[in-house]
């Protein structure tokens, strides 16, 4: 076993756990490939560790530039440019959060002109009522989570400077905590069965503003996604040939993203009596929705951890322990830390979250 071996496997594996993140696909392997070597990374070295070919290392370079803190150096008499990041290994965690939080995929500039020119539609119909409830919730869920985050983030910044221990981080849940969650969960309505013309105008225009505005740092996936997705828990239940009429995606994205969601357990089908037309409805609570991206980033990290301290495992065993050796132990050691925090403030964010969304019951707020 080498340690060249050693470090493309982390790599590939590396990407292949993200797979379902929203970032663009092969934005992790590059991103990683550039973290785990100490010295400055030719495009060359990315495409031996990461497996892809030489145009798509080059565009997916291009991307990290504009969206990481991803450099480009040149060595007098070499004409390669060498890729690397500024910053320590564990660093890329904390940075990508903050993009994250920097770049919602929905944003709060896109919701509060629309939720304005709902003003005058609200008591159009039932559909326009919900329509306005959905918007008022996804600008508050937004909103509570971008503050949680960004005061996340300076904490986290603090453990890095300082080596804080887990254990001051670490999420107290309370009884009020789980009652109220079983609160959100049980929140119910009928659905809305609205097809008039200027209510599937409304939505396409949202839907297309979704899709349109969507951040670079997230896939085109991850739109067609919430398109889907949302638009089923705004109308409660609907037909796929009525998503068709009412968003800016083709049949073939919208049957993709069904069968994924239904597989995922976020969508459920169900056929009226005596036909054959399916239709789709929420499997879970729109909380939980909402509340499941703090799951997935905890549930992507029991994925990561087991690897990764068997890679550092392998990494120790090297005969000889070289300098880069060492020096990859090193990273893999500051990843693994710096994983471990985060799967803590993960946890820490649902709870606060939650917290402050009862505080929002308690004042009168409205849930769907």
């Amino acid at each position: 076993m080498t340690l060249a071996k050693i470090k493309r496997e982390f790599v590939r594996h590396m990407e292949a756990v993200r797979a379902t993140d929203p970032y663009p696909k092969n934005f992790m392997g590059c991103l990683i490939s550039i973290i785990i070597e100490p010295e400055p990374t030719s495009q060359e070295q990315i495409v031996e560790l990461t497996g892809y070919s030489q145009s798509t290392v080059s565009q997916t370079l291009h991307k990290l530039q504009y969206l990481m803190p991803v450099r480009i150096i040149r060595k007098r008499g070499d004409r390669k440019h060498y890729y690397f990041y500024e910053g320590s290994p564990e660093r890329f965690v904390l940075d990508l959060w903050q993009k994250r939080v920097e770049a919602q995929a929905i944003s709060f500039q896109m919701i509060e002109p629309m939720i304005e020119h709902m003003s005058d539609k609200v008591g159009r119909s039932i559909a326009f009522k919900r329509f306005s409830d959905y918007l008022n919730n996804l600008r508050l869920y937004l909103r509570l989570i971008d503050e949680v985050r960004n005061r996340g983030i300076e904490e986290f910044k603090q453990v890095l400077d300082t080596g804080l221990d887990q254990e001051d981080i670490k999420a107290k849940k309370s009884p009020e905590y789980t009652a109220f969650l079983e609160v959100l969960r049980s929140i119910s309505y009928e659905p809305t069965n609205d097809k008039s013309k200027a209510y599937l105008e409304f939505k396409n225009e949202f839907f297309t503003s979704v899709k349109t505005n969507l951040n670079p740092l997230f896939s085109q996936a991850v739109a067609n996604q919430m398109i889907v997705i949302h638009s089923v828990f705004l109308e409660g239940c609907i037909t796929q040939e009525q998503l068709e009429n009412s968003t800016p995606l083709p049949r073939s994205t919208i049957s993709e993203v069904l069968s994924n969601s239904v597989k995922a357990g976020v969508i459920k089908v169900s056929k009226r009596e005596g036909s054959r037309i399916k239709l789709y409805q929420p499997a879970i609570s729109f909380a939980d929705f909402i509340l499941g991206n703090y799951d997935l980033v905890d549930r992507q990290i029991d994925q990561i951890f087991p690897r990764l301290l068997e890679f550092i495992q392998r990494t120790r065993k090297l005969r000889p322990k070289t300098k880069q050796a060492k020096q990859f132990l090193d990273i893999l050691s500051n990843i693994k830390r710096a994983y471990s925090f985060t799967q803590q403030f993960t946890r820490r964010m649902k709870v606060e979250t939650v917290r402050k969304l009862k505080e929002e019951f308690d004042q009168g707020f409205v849930f769907i």
